[in-house]
């Protein structure tokens, strides 16, 4: 599924603060599983997420999704990549406030020109299975953070991605929502979904639905992938 070879990436090269982020990365994501990357703050976990998700580019190594070499590739073809194959949940929800809830829901799929009908079912079907339905026309400034969290989970399923990438989900959650997102990452891969998370909650990582945990250390992996 995914494959990286050798990545490395240094941030401000050639300046007095050069720093080394990511430090020559052997890694393979199988498809269909869950996979936690896991180490202390600064461990280069989000870095090496970005890359993953096509969010940065590494400052060497090769990054293969599918079989396909992706680390060349121009950034409109890396756009649209992002957009069809990933589905991003981040530590804040990142909702625009001012909108509705639908609104925000449905926003990643507009340059898709999906029919605004189909589109809107869609959404609403996915908030309805979160316990979201009552609220969607309600403006996100309204949400508890729970809500929140749960309305950016319904937006990143929009476009039906076949990548779900997690940075430290339950970071801003108590424990009762941590365990429901896990549920919820449970019925991700019941669908066939591949997710990829970070975390340095063992809420996370010793959950019996994980395949896989990654552990990481100044930029390196501490046992073999």
């Amino acid at each position: 599924m995914i494959e990286l070879f050798n990545v490395k990436k240094v941030f401000n090269a050639g300046s007095p603060s050069e720093y080394s982020a990511i430090n020559g990365v052997d890694l393979r994501i199988d498809e269909n599983k869950v996979t936690v990357l896991k180490g202390p703050s600064g461990s280069g976990k989000t870095t090496l997420l970005s890359i993953v998700g096509c969010m940065s580019r590494p400052s060497a190594g090769r990054v293969k999704l599918q079989e396909r070499e992706i680390t060349s590739l121009p950034e409109r073809f890396l756009t649209d990549i992002r957009r069809k194959t990933f589905g991003f949940i981040f530590q804040q929800p990142n909702l625009i406030k001012g909108i509705s809830v639908l609104e925000n829901v449905m926003l990643p799929a507009y340059p898709l020109g999906e029919k605004r009908s189909l589109l809107k079912a869609k959404a609403l079907k996915g908030l309805d299975e979160l316990s979201l339905g009552h609220k969607a026309v309600s403006h996100v400034e309204w949400l508890s953070g729970g809500e929140a969290q749960r309305v950016a989970i319904v937006r990143a399923l929009i476009n039906d991605p076949q990548i779900i990438i997690a940075d430290e989900p339950t970071a801003h959650l108590d424990t009762k929502l941590s365990y429901r997102f896990m549920e919820i990452v449970d019925q991700f891969k019941a669908r066939g979904k591949t997710v990829i998370i970070t975390s340095h909650d063992p809420l996370v990582y010793d959950s019996q639905i994980v395949d896989h945990v990654v552990n990481l250390r100044d930029g390196k992996l501490e046992s073999p992938a």
